[in-house]
């Protein structure tokens, strides 16, 4: 315990003494920031959030993470699996992590180009959702030039459960259940021979699935770390409905830091979304990694997707996690049917109220930090409100405005131009329609260059114009 606590005051000395460096280098962030970012206070304001101080590289992965798939494909990290680093076997993991796509991936980021491929953390930063970005989950992390401080495995996707916001890529239940084959994986004895010379220098390894307590090859792997890296941090994602003697030992014998899938504290509601699970077994189980891992003061995490099945129940589960002293963390669900934020204004201005008046209970380090990430998650709702909110505004000042209408506004902005009048004429040369346009298009149709309308008349066909002024009615952009 003693041992623990020295650890972690040398780590908290080292991240305060990054941040000064950090704070001191990068202060005046605007100097750094890529205005192509959208909204640039809300980067400045993750930025600067960090626990590791001010800086412009926005994530560190590609540096020091390296994600491997189902099929082979190496990437950064988890979310982004777009710009592909490499594939074993084609490629070894030696020319994968020396490969150019990754040094350009770092200095793109640093840039604050999420362009390739990031657009998940992206999105939740601009939400100010700071607590959900996947990148902050590497700014603490060493870096070590070109070896990974951390590898994330997602080598297999054997699990036991139909999860209803899943589908068949990350669970063989469900590939089964729709006549499908298993998927079969190129990981062999060569890839951990080529993996062993990364193992030494590994902060963090992080195990997915399926469900990782059934596959073979990550207790393999398990005891590649347990034997020459004793030290390094064993993440994994569970259902925890698998639990016995052998997953019992490796616990004890390894140093796991687990994350456990509940998204519910009501046996109906938990059962219908996680098929195939008992509830009763779900939380006797956890009890149990919960006191391993106290024993040896590490943590556990719950892993809560938050969706329209179980919004009602996501204070419970804070007050729950704060109860049982263990973290928790909200995922981000886009599956259809399940994302809250495909819901509606009303419904999302409900889930709002709800959670801004529930009660909130726990003292100490662990519920402050849950608190935290529940007020990021009700920072995330708020936005997705905000944006139907928005929306809806939108359409409720739109009116009725016949073509002959948007003619004559067009008209008189080319009154010096008989030809181009010409040209306009033909254009809405069809029968009187309506449209539905807003207040703020009409004034925008006003408000067109009368040099560019004529340019355009005299350089395109009548359907080209035709169809430039259908797709401003449609999304308010005239030109290309």
């Amino acid at each position: 315990m003693i041992k623990h606590k020295i650890f972690d005051s040398i780590e908290a000395f080292k991240r305060f003494s990054k941040k000064t460096k950090n704070t001191i280098r990068y202060g005046n962030l605007d100097k750094h920031i890529n205005p192509m970012f959208g909204n640039a206070d809300k980067l400045k304001a993750y930025n600067r959030s960090s626990v590791t101080g001010p800086e412009p590289c926005v994530c560190h992965a590609p540096s020091r993470s390296l994600y491997f798939d189902l099929h082979g494909n190496a990437t950064a990290c988890c979310f982004n699996r777009v710009h592909i680093l490499g594939k074993y076997p084609e490629n070894s993991i030696d020319e994968i992590i020396n490969s150019e796509k990754r040094k350009t991936l770092q200095a793109e980021l640093c840039r604050q180009n999420f362009m390739y491929g990031c657009q998940h953390c992206h999105k939740l930063i601009e939400a100010g959702n700071f607590d959900g970005v996947e990148a902050r989950l590497y700014d603490p992390l060493k870096d070590q030039g070109t070896n990974p401080s951390e590898i994330i495995f997602e080598l297999d996707n054997t699990c036991n459960l139909e999860c209803t916001m899943c589908h068949e890529g990350f669970s063989s239940s469900i590939a089964k259940s729709k006549g499908l084959d298993k998927i079969k994986t190129p990981y062999d004895k060569e890839f951990l021979k080529q993996l062993e010379k990364y193992i030494p220098n590994l902060k963090v390894a992080k195990f997915l699935g399926g469900e990782p307590f059934l596959i073979n090859i990550y207790y393999e792997i398990w005891d590649l770390i347990i034997k020459i890296n004793p030290k390094c941090k064993i993440n994994l994602q569970t259902n925890v409905t698998v639990y016995n003697k052998k997953v019992e030992s490796y616990l004890k014998k390894g140093n796991f830091y687990i994350g456990v899938s509940i998204d519910s504290l009501q046996k109906d509601t938990f059962e219908s979304i996680r098929k195939n699970a008992n509830l009763d077994l779900v939380l006797e189980n956890l009890d149990k990694i919960i006191d391993i891992s106290k024993k040896k003061n590490n943590y556990v995490n719950l892993s809560v997707c938050p969706m329209q099945q179980n919004w009602k129940e996501l204070p419970d589960l804070v007050n729950f996690c704060n109860k049982k002293k263990i973290f928790i963390y909200f995922n981000t669900v886009y599956t259809e049917g399940f994302a809250i934020s495909q819901m509606s204004e009303e419904e999302l201005l409900k889930i709002k109220t709800h959670l801004n008046t529930s009660k909130i209970s726990g003292r100490g380090i662990i519920a402050k930090r849950n608190i935290r990430f529940f007020n990021n998650l009700k920072t995330q709702i708020e936005s997705w409100y905000i944006e139907k909110y928005n929306e809806g505004l939108y359409f409720k000042k739109r009116h009725l405005y016949s073509s002959d209408k948007v003619k004559e506004v067009i008209i008189k902005l080319t009154k010096s131009n008989k030809h181009t009048q010409e040209i306009i004429h033909k254009v809405f040369n069809f029968e009187n329609r309506d449209f539905l346009i807003s207040d703020e298009a009409l004034k925008n149709i006003e408000s067109l260059n009368s040099e560019e309308i004529i340019t355009i008349a005299n350089t395109e066909t009548v359907d080209q114009i035709r169809q430039r002024i259908f797709q401003f009615i449609e999304i308010g952009r005239f030109g290309e």
